[in-house]
C-alpha cells in the first residue's frame, strides 16, 4: 500500500508544499492590492466630486451667441421664436422674412444661438442672422 508521508519525506515535499503555499499567498496579496488600486483609480475618475455648478449668469466670459442652452417651441410663430431666442440667449436676431407670422416652428433644441438660427434657416428656408446685443 502507498503511504503519503514517507513519499513526501523522500522528495522533501513538505518544504516544497509550504514554499508553494507561500508563493500562492503572496500572489493573492499582490493581486488584491492591484485590484484595490484599480478600483480606487476607476472610482476617483468616474465618481469623484463633480465640478461645481455655475449658474448661467455667472458662467465664464463667452460670447452670448456661443453659450449652450436648451430651448423648446411647440407650433410657435416665428416672431415668438425670435423673441424667445433674444430672451434665452441675450442676442439679437435680424433678417426676419417679410411675413414672420406665416412661419411656425415646433422644435426642442440644445445648442448655441448661432447653431439654432442656422437650423431654423435650414428648416424654414429663411436668411436670419445673429448679432450681439
Amino acid at each position: 500500500m502507498f503511504a503519503v508521508e514517507p513519499a513526501l519525506r523522500r522528495i522533501k515535499g513538505s518544504k516544497v508544499i509550504w514554499w508553494t503555499r507561500g508563493r500562492i499567498a503572496a500572489a493573492c496579496a499582490v493581486a488584491a492590492i492591484f485590484t484595490a488600486t484599480a478600483a480606487l483609480f476607476v472610482y476617483h475618475n468616474n465618481f469623484a466630486e463633480p465640478e461645481t455648478y455655475v449658474p448661467a449668469t455667472e458662467q465664464p466670459a463667452t460670447a452670448p451667441a456661443e453659450i449652450i442652452r436648451v430651448i423648446d417651441f411647440e407650433a410657435a410663430p416665428l416672431t415668438e421664436v425670435v423673441a424667445k431666442i433674444r430672451e434665452v440667449y441675450g442676442v439679437e436676431v435680424t433678417g426676419l422674412p417679410a411675413d414672420p407670422d406665416q412661419y411656425t416652428l415646433s422644435l426642442h433644441y440644445e445648442g448655441s444661438a448661432l447653431d439654432l438660427v442656422e437650423t431654423i434657416n435650414d428648416i424654414l428656408d429663411t436668411d436670419m442672422k445673429v448679432t450681439e446685443q
